[in-house]
């Protein structure tokens, strides 16, 4: 037998008393894309720390084959959470990571050198453009790009679709496809399962930190990698629908309103009971929409309406108290208190509203986050568990759960709400934000997921260069519906 790119012998980690994996025992022959599916919390995260040498197994061993040619990374991660330097330039951040910070590279060497590397991948980005001002999708394509500028043994890609677009996604998977083609061995983690029938040959599916089962994928259909996954029969992932009105009062409405570049003249209207998405492709003005209703940017024209009424929402802060709620799609940067815990983070925005007198009710609290902990299946030890320590599934279920007790929540602003979330957890989330539109919340949705938006939505909005080119109602929408406008074509009757 040839030797194998990566071979994991029965390893296992604790930390303290929680097994976080346990006797995980596979191999991955150079080439092959491997899936590595399972529900948050259930290690696959420590597994690809310990594949990638950010941690030691307590038990068992992992060897890797040198890179070929004996030089560069026998690994490169590119994890969930994106780890550019926003104040450094695209060159500058591929190119500190490609040296080490150690080789003297002339500038202009560099900068060629980046442009070359993006070229292959396919991405049309400016090396010289501040990381900070990129948008969420191009910084993705610019952690894989600093991932395989020196292709390395083993690939690890945690995630990397969560904030990309079907033609981003493209490109990324014609640069997966080119690199195995050459002999580097890919574990890949999406909770998208069409992604996964795409491009993988092998699954390794895990729960509660075992190894259920590893061997290949298309022995698999959809439904039955799920029930995989989370041990249990499952159902729809999307909640029945709101049964149309015409008569339903309107939360929040923009009139003419415009942002710089990112917005232009836009008109919409956001009914009580109703989940409205806002569709389109990256960097055509849906992020900017959503922070514009959510006080987190000011419009340069135009006015924001709450029930008629002209209103400035100058932050996010004042936004809340006006009764709407904002879920950004970095949820570590711009939703949570890192080192706070999860009860804490749970009742961040209703703690005004739960504790009257000034005074917190442990009591209270307890039950409170007890509540939602048991309504979303919170995976934590306890309820004072510090948030960083929850898998990223986890910590957005907490931020789900903020808004299910703040008794004041009329608007509901969501942008990518189940980034990295998988598909067990997504069918409780999806439920809560149904459940919230039935008590009269106006929800707004804007996510990259098109499936997400096709199943959960009672009506879309598709942008395309910072303007609405059309509505579709969500029944009888179709993704190739939603493409045609979000690519600048006139609205189909």
């Amino acid at each position: 037998m040839s030797e194998q790119a990566v071979t994991c012998s029965h390893v296992s980690k604790s930390f303290g008393a929680t097994r976080a994996v346990s006797d995980i025992d596979f191999f991955i022959s150079p080439g092959e894309v491997l899936a590595l599916v399972g529900e948050n919390g259930a290690g696959k995260s420590t597994l690809m720390n310990m594949l990638s040498g950010g941690l030691a197994p307590d038990s068992g061993s992992i060897t890797v084959a040198p890179p070929s040619g004996g030089h560069g990374r026998a690994v490169a991660m590119v994890h969930q959470e994106l780890s550019l330097f926003d104040n450094l330039t695209v060159a500058e951040n591929l190119e500190l990571d490609r040296t080490g910070g150690r080789a003297f590279v002339s500038e202009r060497q560099s900068r060629e050198v980046v442009r070359r590397t993006l070229d292959e991948l396919g991405v049309s980005i400016d090396v010289d453009a501040t990381v900070g001002d990129l948008t969420v999708g191009q910084r993705q394509l610019v952690e894989v790009a600093k991932a395989i500028a020196v292709p390395p043994t083993l690939l690890i890609l945690d995630e990397p679709t969560s904030s990309l677009e079907a033609p981003q996604v493209e490109l990324l998977f014609a640069a997966v496809r080119k690199l195995s083609a050459a002999g580097t061995a890919v574990i890949f983690v999406s909770h998208r399962m069409d992604e996964l029938f795409e491009l993988c040959d092998r699954v390794l599916v895990m729960r509660d930190g075992k190894q259920i089962e590893f061997g290949d994928l298309a022995g698999h259909t959809r439904h039955s990698l799920v029930e995989s996954m989370v041990g249990r029969e499952t159902t729809t992932f999307y909640p029945d629908r709101a049964e149309s009105t015409t008569d339903a009062t309107i939360e929040i409405s923009l009139d003419s309103v415009s942002v710089g570049t990112a917005l232009t003249d836009v008109s919409l209207d956001f009914a009580a009971g109703r989940i409205t998405a806002i569709a389109g492709l990256d960097g055509h003005g849906q992020s900017e929409l959503a922070e514009v209703l959510a006080g987190a940017l000011a419009p340069t024209t135009g006015t924001v309406r709450l029930r008629g009424e002209a209103v400035r929402l100058a932050s996010p802060r004042v936004a809340v108290r006006r009764g709407i709620g904002y879920i950004a799609p970095n949820r570590r940067l711009d939703g949570l208190l890192l080192d706070k815990s999860v009860s804490l983070n749970t009742t961040l925005a209703a703690a005004p509203r739960l504790f009257r007198s000034g005074f917190v009710s442990t009591t209270k609290e307890r039950d409170v986050v007890a509540g939602v902990i048991s309504r979303l299946a919170v995976k934590t030890s306890s309820l004072f568990q510090p948030i960083i320590e929850l898998s990223g599934g986890n910590q957005q279920k907490v931020l789900i759960g903020r808004w299910l007790i703040y008794d004041k929540l009329q608007v509901l602003v969501l942008n990518d709400p189940t980034r990295g979330v998988d598909v067990g957890s997504r069918a409780q989330i999806y439920a809560v934000i149904r459940e919230l539109a039935e008590r009269g919340v106006a929800v707004v949705l804007v996510s990259t997921d098109l499936q997400e938006i096709l199943g959960l939505a009672d009506e879309i909005h598709v942008m395309y260069s910072g303007r609405i080119t059309g509505r579709l109602d969500a029944e009888g929408a179709s993704e190739s519906a939603v493409m045609h406008l979000a690519t600048g074509g006139e609205h189909l009757v």
